[in-house]
């Protein structure tokens, strides 16, 4: 019964990799719009690698990537060195899927996704199954499956990348099977043989046989032997690429060295050591070598669309110097540290938004993570995963506050998805395959948009973002606090001198913005800002043979009929839907949001409802 449990998970683990590797192969990505910021940045970089064999832009680049994709690369970020222009992007993604490109300019980055996560997938399956029996295989599956991790895939961004190098370096790590000693033999009596001698016992020799944490026997390893110490320089090598791409991840070298058995610890910790160390070394010189910065997210650093024109194509160098001395700098370094917030009411807010948002939360959208918990175990330091996690995702809540989820394009939270493995490793007992079936029955109302159309593009049509369920707009909370959210692609606006956000793709503005419509027949949600506590809101309805209107969210005190045919209702909140300052200023921003919905069988006007928003200051 245990070998066909095992098979069967390994089953269905191998069927949606071999799903996923199709879709890959299959996947052409110009059926979708141009490529915007990173994406434009890592493909042109890998292209640049493949085919000149160096990380210099140049108006061959640009030619070259204009002739496979047909587009220009929006958002093109570049970084400056010397006499000449670098990409402004680490460089370990695009080195890794360059060879692909090589084979293939419009799949093969998909499939090199594809293979880098079966590979982790199936590492982290055979480790786990030592710890928590069959089911692991199929625990991975739901892991990565259940989740929004697949649908990365299809991506040309480093996140997915950095993920399956965590999860192969703690396969690496956990990877003697969650041995432990078998239990030791007793001996009684004293070394001079009398009565009076206590009891010993025998420890077990490094290279005695030890026994898993599911009964299996494997022999130890040796101390003192190259093959561990091997094994642990590789764990610092992986770990080191992924610092190096965001260094908030060296979190993960603590529960990695915790892993180390104690046999052999100083020289596993050494090695690991080692291994990062080396690693980021290496990295820093070659990029002061080739960028003149220690690191890509140094320095100026500009992005480029059409609207501003290209460097080699467009712009001249003169062009490059008088674009930074109006702007200054583009450093991330720099840009974070003028962020930071460490007590506040905003970093109340985002941990609330980081576990339970709309489009970035991490209970919606990382569910399955909570595998790992149902079969927690103590030992081999897997305390310190937890830890790890959670201080990451500190660090990018304190450091990038208005953007701790990684910008516009991104797939719910993808700076949380390179630390999601940790979550993974925290689980080591005997484990159920039924668990990973109801959380994939728990997941499937919030994924199923992707789970139906995993290869569309993330933003659809109206400019909502795809991977946002239903279920998810009506029970969870719209994330304020974050810059770069446009859910209904719009953007802020001062609207009768109230800031103004359109939640919902059936809302428009007009009119320089002193107008708002609501397309016909459609209900849609707002957000309002305003610098000082309001006491209600006023919607002036323009004349329309619709009269009533459901308001969800605050109460309607008053609905006036004004002689020119429109409706005027007074909406009153018991409390701000929010309080806290917001990316464009110091000062707290007081929110209010609100949802309009049209009667049932009401008819609405085929070009919708215009109306205005107007504070109530009485």
């Amino acid at each position: 019964m245990r070998a066909m449990k095992s098979t069967l998970s390994w089953a269905v683990l191998s069927l949606l990799l071999l799903a996923a590797l199709v879709g890959a192969a299959t996947f052409d990505r110009r059926a979708w719009p141009a490529m915007v910021g990173d994406e434009a940045t890592y493909l042109m970089q890998a292209q640049s690698l493949a085919w000149d064999f160096d990380l210099r832009y140049t108006r061959k680049d640009f030619d070259r990537f204009k002739a496979q994709w047909g587009v220009p690369p929006e958002g093109l970020i570049l970084q400056r060195d010397g006499d000449g222009l670098v990409y402004g992007k680490p460089s370990s993604y695009p080195l890794f899927i360059a060879p692909f490109l090589s084979l293939s300019p419009t799949r093969g980055a998909s499939v090199a996704n594809v293979l880098i996560l079966a590979l982790a997938a199936i590492l982290t399956a055979r480790t786990l199954e030592r710890r928590i029996g069959p089911a692991a295989p199929l625990w991975v599956a739901t892991w990565i499956f259940t989740s929004v991790a697949f649908v990365y895939i299809f991506w040309i961004h480093s996140d997915l990348f950095l993920m399956s190098l965590v999860a192969i370096a703690l396969s690496l790590a956990y990877g003697e099977g969650g041995r432990v000693p078998a239990r030791p033999a007793q001996a009684t009596g004293s070394e001079g043989g009398g009565e009076g001698g206590g009891a010993h016992t025998k420890e077990p020799s490094p290279a005695e046989p030890v026994q898993d944490e599911t009964g299996n026997t494997d022999p130890g390893p040796a101390e003192g032997g190259r093959r561990p110490l091997l094994r642990w320089l590789l764990v610092g090598v992986l770990l080191g690429i992924v610092i190096m791409a965001r260094p908030f991840y060296a979190t993960l070298l603590l529960p990695t060295a915790l892993a180390i058995p104690p046999v052999y610890r100083r020289r596993g910790l050494a090695a690991l050591i080692a291994g990062a160390a080396g690693l980021l070394l290496l990295a820093a010189a070659t990029n002061l070598l080739s960028r003149g910065h220690w690191t890509s997210y140094t320095g100026d650093r500009e992005a480029f669309y059409s609207y501003t024109g290209f460097p080699q194509v467009d712009l001249s160098e003169r062009d490059w110097e008088e674009r930074v001395a109006e702007q200054s700098s583009n450093s991330w370094i720099a840009g974070a540290t003028n962020q930071v917030d460490v007590v506040s009411r905003q970093t109340g807010w985002n941990v609330v938004y980081f576990l339970f948002g709309r489009h970035v939360g991490l209970l919606p959208y990382f569910l399955p993570a909570l595998l790992g918990f149902m079969a927690w175990r103590r030992g081999e330091g897997r305390w310190a995963l937890i830890l790890a996690a959670a201080a990451t995702a500190a660090c990018f809540l304190i450091i990038r506050p208005f953007n701790f989820w990684g910008g516009g394009g991104a797939i719910a939270n993808r700076y949380f998805l390179p630390v999601y493995p940790a979550l993974w490793f925290v689980a080591a007992r005997p484990a159920r395959a039924v668990w990973a079936l109801v959380i994939g029955a728990l997941a499937a109302p919030l994924l199923w948009p992707l789970w139906t159309a995993p290869r569309s593009f993330p933003i659809d049509a109206d400019g909502g973002y795809r991977h946002v369920s239903p279920v998810a707009r009506r029970v969870l909370p719209y994330e304020t606090t974050l810059s770069h959210l446009k859910p209904a692609g719009q953007e802020d606006q001062i609207h009768n001198g109230l800031w103004v956000k359109l939640l919902s793709p059936s809302l428009r503005v007009e009119e320089g913005g002193s107008q708002l419509r609501l397309l016909a027949g459609r209900g849609g949600e707002v957000l309002v800002g305003s610098s000082t506590p309001l006491p209600g809101l006023r919607l002036r309805f323009a004349p329309s043979p619709v009269t009533r209107m459901r308001v969800v969210g605050p109460e309607v005190a008053q609905v006036v009929r004004r002689p020119d045919g429109g409706t005027t209702l007074l909406l009153r909140f018991r409390h701000p839907r929010a309080h806290h300052r917001m990316w464009w200023g110091e000062d707290d921003l007081y929110l209010y949001q609100f949802g309009l919905e049209p009667p049932e069988g009401a008819e609405t006007p085929p070009d919708g409802l215009a109306f205005q928003i107007l504070p109530e200051t009485s």
